[in-house]
């Protein structure tokens, strides 16, 4: 059995939008979700360093910056991996790292991540500050994985970097994008937050989620009523799916290649399932 958990993060100072979905996936191939609800970030902290493994999570924010911006926080000696850039962020409070931000924004504006700009040309720069403020998620999550890092450093699988313990004892974190995972689903991405068809499409979601990503969910209808009305709680449901469609079959995923891996070991890697291109879906 294999605990899992997605998580729709919000870095916000008042504290109380992040949604995680928890549950398992059993030895038959169900992922069976028992809780949906808002959770503090220490209490996210808390969980994750105690949870049973092997376990997967799927976390919504980036696990790194662009290339460019973590040379200028590190100054004289630039980060070779994301365990070095989160040493450098995890020594700034948020207004420094705003700071940062802000004097390397005026130079070389909001620069996107290379595998971001590759695959995912619609994604927000970690740096973007207006509808949507990336800056306090980027900032919030990379914080927190520096603390997991450190306090349990063998504990964790984080990809694409090498796993420093075996599968059955690890915790798998995965950066993941609800919208990216459902459209490589051919599922509604866009609009299902807000919007006249809003609910429409989060039930066009929910009908086709099971199918389409291949992870049995016998008991979603518990939660339907939820994620109908409220989006946070529908795309922590949607991680929660991808964290299992990655524990049944990782190589389902878009992975990067020889020539990407060091910029993906750097600036962080959106995992989705890589499907074939179809005349239906953007590649």
């Amino acid at each position: 059995m294999t605990t899992i958990i997605g998580v729709d993060f919000s870095g916000a100072e008042e504290d109380r939008n992040t949604w995680i979905t928890l549950g398992h996936l059993n030895d038959n191939g169900k992922l069976l979700l028992d809780v949906v609800h808002p959770i503090r970030r220490a209490d996210l902290y808390d969980l994750l360093s105690t949870i049973p493994t092997p376990a997967v999570v799927a976390l919504d924010f980036p696990f790194g910056v662009p290339g460019k911006f973590a040379a200028h926080l590190c100054g004289n000696n630039p980060p070779a991996d994301m365990p070095d850039l989160w040493d450098a962020v995890a020594g700034m409070d948020a207004d420094q790292f705003s700071d940062a931000r802000n004097q390397f924004v005026a130079d070389h504006g909001e620069p996107t991540r290379a595998g971001d700009a590759r695959h995912f040309p619609e994604s927000y720069s970690p740096l973007h500050r207006v509808n949507p403020n990336m800056l306090p998620m980027t900032y919030q999550g990379i914080t927190l994985l520096h603390r997991w890092h450190q306090n349990h450093p063998q504990r964790w699988h984080v990809p694409p970097l090498e796993p420093t313990a075996q599968p059955e004892e690890t915790v798998t974190l995965l950066e993941l994008m609800p919208g990216a995972f459902l459209r490589s689903l051919d599922l509604p991405y866009n609009g299902y937050k807000r919007g006249a068809n809003a609910l429409q499409l989060r039930e066009r979601i929910l009908t086709g989620l099971s199918a389409a990503s291949r992870v049995r969910l016998p008991n979603l209808h518990t939660v339907r009523m939820g994620c109908r009305a409220n989006d946070d709680c529908l795309d922590a449901v949607v991680a929660a799916t991808a964290a299992a469609a990655w524990a049944q079959d990782a190589q389902r995923f878009r992975h990067p290649t020889a020539g990407e891996l060091a910029e993906a070991r750097l600036e962080g890697w959106i995992y989705v399932p890589a499907l074939p291109p179809s005349p239906q879906r953007p590649h």
